[in-house]
């Protein structure tokens, strides 16, 4: 009988180890742990993106309108400097550009540049302004540069050639 005893016991201590569920090291993440992380990542980053977009629109229109405003700038200075009539068209000819160039029967370009195409030409825009041989403008008027969101006017005043953006 103590054999049978002896057998028992060590059979249910074998059973005990055997039956035991392997233990492993764990040293890292499973794959779902890690999708989940990297999908809240995601999200998270997509909800900072989306206010960034219209602040670089915003962004870049202020550069366009500082862009023009030294160019405005400088042709009424190269007006006074060389005694010329100087010459801008917006959307000259329905493109996208404007056009600083000398008014006289020889035409010389100064500067072209592109107005971004989100910028559209609007029926109110004056035709060309003039800065005259003492730096005043020729005319009053107002460039118009309509986006779908707003609205932004360049008005010129009668006197020193003076002019100023403003949002409608």
């Amino acid at each position: 009988m103590r054999r049978h005893v002896r057998a028992g016991a060590l059979f249910r201590s074998m059973q005990r180890v055997l039956c035991q569920p392997a233990v492993r090291k764990e040293s890292g993440f499973t794959l779902l742990e890690m999708m989940v992380v990297l999908c809240v990542f995601m999200v998270c980053l997509a909800a900072a993106l989306i206010p960034l977009r219209t602040t670089v629109s915003a962004v870049n229109d202020r550069q366009f309108f500082q862009q023009v405003e030294r160019d405005l700038f400088a042709a009424q200075a190269y007006a006074i400097a060389k005694n010329k009539n100087i010459a801008v068209d917006f959307f000259e000819n329905g493109t996208n550009y404007y056009h600083i160039y000398t008014y006289d029967s020889a035409r010389k370009t100064i500067e072209k540049r592109e107005i971004p195409s989100r910028f559209k030409w609007d029926a109110r825009t004056a035709g060309t302004i003039v800065f005259l041989r003492k730096g005043t403008v020729s005319r009053t008027g107002s460039i118009f540069f309509a986006t779908q969101e707003k609205t932004t006017r360049l008005i010129f005043l009668i006197g020193r050639g003076r002019f100023y953006f403003t949002s409608e």
